[in-house]
């Protein structure tokens, strides 16, 4: 829910930017205007987010595998198909 909500609020101001030409061309710093920094930002936002969405994945998943092997005696799990 974190993941979305992060990237849904950049998203939708950028789509407002996008209908607003005249707000997107307001300068901000040199050639920098205020469309292109908001897209960097959200860009960058994006980025992060996916980032922190891996890592926790990750945290969570080898946890349970970690969890999983522990009673295995040393044997690796594999999935059986159902005809088998």
């Amino acid at each position: 829910m974190v993941f979305l909500a992060l990237n849904a609020v950049p998203f939708a101001v950028g789509v407002v930017l996008s209908c607003a030409a005249e707000l997107a061309e307001a300068p901000v710093y040199g050639r920098l205007t205020l469309g292109l920094g908001w897209g960097i930002l959200q860009l960058g936002v994006f980025a992060g987010s996916v980032w922190w969405y891996e890592n926790r994945a990750m945290r969570v998943c080898d946890h349970i595998e970690r969890h999983l092997m522990s009673g295995a005696s040393g044997v690796p799990l594999r999935p059986t198909s159902p005809g088998r």
